[in-house]
């Protein structure tokens, strides 16, 4: 079992998340089929959760066949399907949680100890799925959509967690705060569904490398080595465009540093860390806004570079002047 464990770690990044996406699929299919028999004796919002899990499990398919190749639809369609599917959980999930709002359906009832171990398996959940996005960095769009998807995965055990916590830490009805909750889990599924859409489109992956060419051989930049910031965030890592001059060529790519939250005080990282399902929410906004930001990135190098005396190769390609 120990060799087993070592070689799992052993493996790289890209490696390992096939072989866990394989696993999770397998298993919310398992979970499906489940909550789709369970609902023939227990009511059709079992049929409901089921096809959640049925519609998580095909857009992991979709990214599983991406990452290993195995199919030769291009990233576009493969793209669609997964935002669609994505985007059926997510609605499916909000009505599910609706009908604790809407009608008056019963809550299980969970004891101390099985709410604090739901709690704890959920707060591992998250912290493995937001430690995986920042994995998927520059891996790739599929890499990054399965790690996406395993975020929504684990934003519903959250859902689980505070209705389990609510069930015996509160005397009050908590069937309204529940559903409420359960409803923005899906509405944040439908908005990482809208994202994994346009992504291709506003992302720089794949689009990092960017060489430039200058227009005037007689003003050349002076240093060899190039490092011109693009963003600055507090919170969030941050780009930066890495290039070395070769005559009156610029080659470098758009590179993102870590986040300056890992240089913070231990004490604080601590207390954000025991904050954590409650940051999230408005960590995961800022975030989102702040990737959308990045879109320009490309642009607002090249204006820089324009304004230096130099254009973007691609551009120069294409046929582009610096008017």
């Amino acid at each position: 079992m120990l060799k087993l464990i070592n070689k799992y770690r052993s493996l790289p990044f890209e490696k390992k998340t096939i072989l866990n996406t394989k696993i999770s699929i397998i298993t919310n299919w398992v979970f499906a089929i489940g909550k789709i028999i369970l609902s023939f004796f227990s009511g059709v919002f079992f049929l409901v959760a089921g096809i959640v899990n049925v519609m998580i499990a095909n857009s992991k398919l979709i990214c599983y066949y991406g990452m290993t190749r195995e199919s030769k639809k291009p990233l576009e369609q493969r793209n669609i399907w997964i935002s669609v599917f994505l985007l059926i959980a997510g609605l499916e999930y909000g009505i599910y949680a609706s009908r604790l709002v809407f009608t008056d359906v019963s809550v299980m009832d969970y004891d101390m100890y099985l709410g604090i171990i739901v709690a704890c398996v959920s707060f591992v959940e998250i912290t493995f799925a937001i430690k995986g996005i920042f994995d998927a960095t520059k891996k790739g769009h599929y890499y990054r959509n399965i790690k996406l998807i395993n975020f929504t995965s684990a934003l519903s055990a959250i859902a689980l967690t505070e209705m389990a916590l609510m069930s015996f830490a509160s005397t009050e009805d908590s069937r309204i705060l529940d559903g409420i909750f359960g409803m923005a889990v899906g509405f944040i599924t439908i908005l990482i569904s809208i994202y994994i859409y346009f992504a291709p489109r506003i992302s720089i992956v794949d689009r990092e490398v960017n060489n430039f060419k200058a227009l005037d051989n007689t003003k050349l930049i002076d240093e060899d080595e190039i490092n011109i910031p693009l963003t600055n965030s507090k919170f969030y890592g941050n780009y930066a465009y890495i290039g070395k001059k070769n005559n009156d060529i610029i080659e470098g790519k758009i590179v993102k540093g870590t986040s300056p939250i890992f240089s913070w005080n231990i004490w604080i990282k601590i207390l954000v860390i025991v904050l954590s399902e409650i940051l999230i929410f408005p960590y995961a906004v800022g975030a989102f806004i702040h990737h959308v930001k990045s879109s320009q990135l490309i642009k607002k190098l090249n204006n820089h570079m324009n304004n230096l005396g130099y254009i973007n190769t691609l551009d120069l390609k294409e046929g582009k002047n610096n008017d």
